[in-house]
């Protein structure tokens, strides 16, 4: 890693790649894992004051006041530009300079048009920020047989150009841009939100949204500092030297369960052609873990992954040269996503946890969910609904996303195996299998991180026809309580599909006669259905 040139720091997941900064986010990962479990003290950022922000005063520094203030700009800068097509005043505060890390974001074509649905890129626009574009798409579980699918996560985004683009289209939309500052502290009063920046600078806003990542301080306040339920761990780079270059995995496990540090790991991988040239690859190892002490450090599964990714990519290391080493740590909660904590504050994209736990980076649900907060955002603005509760209803509950929790446990490995330690590629195999039976309406969703309940019904059913005899093995591996838990969200996604299948569109009429407030909390609740159970999801 010191060999390699590292330039300038990008904000967000994934943004640096030197070894002083992997053992800072070691360092950060260590003491998640040794933490009591339970609430703690944290540094308050958010306060709340009775009365009006006028009777108080704000200082001499006042920047400008605005509609909306977004805090965190590599993420941020999407939603942003999205509401500042709308009309509205909108301002972005970033830590750091608001730019694109070098490693590129893999993702669907479809999920780029939606991008270009909310005006934040042109069709031309996206063609520039595409880096590589490859097929088929290989999802492998160690020597029980492949499945190939095509235009799964097949385009290799630049986000440097694409943070760039929108930076742009946001400036030239009368946006403001306040880089190189961070967020100290919000007052929240009845009729604004006043901020302190890091250079003493004063904001007024009549909303604050946090697009600061899974480390925001306001999350860390509102979690009061508790624990993760679960981890993603990610180690990898991006490569020179590889002849066979054309396909992905969209995950792939080379072995059963083994042995890193102190702790049993089930290792995945991905791998993706670089934009940088054709013989340029990007290769990911990742595992799922709770955070306890004996956990690896990611330094440790960088060791691993030196070991591992020859025999995985059938190369030697000594034909490589190496272009980026790249890390990154992405906490999970069982309670996602966040419920609004204070009136007007709201979080976003990884922060709210709107994520799946079974991914890492939120640029995709960042995409999927980008029309439905902006329209939600400029409703709650224009009605001035921006209470805790309203705000709340942006992030609601959602089954599916609840119900995924139960396939982060399925892949993670108990340090206590009670089952064989090939299970869980053998579950996985047969569950891939059988959505691959069913085709692409069961098959497609699924590898895009979108649950539904017929494709999720069908592939269960045929899983226990098929292989009936996994079935103790999972009871053992995820627990009574968890299947229990996972249960009432699996009837709540068929309750949801149902509604937003033959409700939604029978009261829908009826929603534009309602009161402005009423109207607002009926929209929101059609589409909390409709999300919640994977429908705005089309083939």
């Amino acid at each position: 890693m010191e060999k390699i040139s590292v330039g300038g720091e990008a904000g967000g997941a994934g943004g640096a790649y030197s070894y002083n900064a992997l053992k800072r986010l070691d360092n950060i990962w260590s003491n998640i894992c040794t933490q009591p479990t339970g609430p703690q003290e944290t540094q308050q950022i958010v306060s709340r004051v009775s009365g009006f922000s006028q009777d108080y005063g704000m200082g001499n520094n006042l920047v400008g006041t605005f509609d909306i203030v977004v805090c965190g700009g590599t993420l941020g800068i999407f939603l942003a530009t999205a509401l500042c097509a709308k009309g509205l005043r909108v301002a972005v505060v970033e830590r750091n300079a608001i730019k694109g890390r070098d490693q590129e974001w893999n993702i669907s074509r479809k999920e780029m048009k939606e991008l270009v649905e909310v005006g934040v890129l042109t069709e031309d626009e996206i063609e520039e920020v595409i880096a590589a574009k490859f097929n088929p798409n290989r999802c492998g579980f160690e020597n029980l047989g492949d499945i190939w699918v095509e235009d799964i996560l097949n385009l290799g985004v630049s986000p440097a150009k694409l943070v760039e683009t929108v930076k742009q289209r946001f400036i030239s939309l009368g946006g403001v841009i306040l880089e190189d500052c961070s967020l100290s502290s919000i007052v929240i009063y009845d009729d604004l939100a006043v901020m302190q920046l890091s250079k003493g600078d004063t904001l007024s806003s009549r909303l604050v949204i946090d697009a600061m990542g899974n480390f925001s301080p306001i999350l860390k306040q509102i979690k009061r500092g508790r624990k993760p339920d679960g981890m993603c761990l990610v180690v990898g780079s991006c490569a020179h030297g590889f002849k066979e270059n054309s396909s992905s995995d969209v995950i792939y496990s080379s072995s059963a369960v083994t042995k890193v540090a102190d702790s049993n790991v089930q290792l995945f991988w991905e791998a993706f052609p670089a934009g940088s040239g054709p013989f340029d690859r990007t290769t990911y190892m990742f595992t799922y873990t709770e955070p306890q002490s004996t956990s690896p450090s990611l330094e440790d599964l960088l060791e691993e992954y030196w070991k591992l990714m020859p025999k995985y990519q059938g190369v030697s290391l000594d034909e490589l040269e190496i272009l980026r080493v790249v890390y990154g740590i992405f906490p999970t909660y069982r309670n996602s996503p966040l419920q609004a904590a204070f009136d007007r504050v709201l979080q976003f994209g990884d922060a709210s946890g709107i994520q799946s736990p079974v991914s890492f980076g939120g640029f995709g649900s960042l995409t999927r969910h980008l029309g439905r907060l902006s329209n939600g955002i400029y409703e709650a603005i224009n009605g001035d609904f921006l209470d805790t509760d309203s705000l709340s209803k942006l992030n609601p509950y959602m089954p599916n996303l609840s119900a995924s929790w139960l396939f982060q446990r399925a892949m993670s490995a108990k340090q206590q195996l009670d089952v064989s330690p090939g299970f869980t590629n053998e579950l996985l195999h047969v569950n891939f299998s059988c959505m691959q039976r069913l085709g692409d309406p069961v098959l497609r969703p699924f590898l895009q991180d979108i649950i539904q309940f017929g494709p999720l019904a069908k592939t269960l059913g045929l899983v226990m026809l098929t292989k009936p005899q996994i079935i103790p093995s999972i009871f053992r591996q995820v627990g009574i309580p968890v299947l229990l838990d996972w249960s009432v969200h699996f009837f709540m996604l068929g309750l949801y599909t149902f509604l937003s299948a033959y409700i939604d569109p029978l009261i829908r009429p009826s929603l534009e006669g309602l009161p402005s407030k009423t109207k607002f909390e009926w929209m929101r609740r059609v589409e909390a259905w409709k999300y919640g159970a994977g429908l705005d999801y089309e083939l």
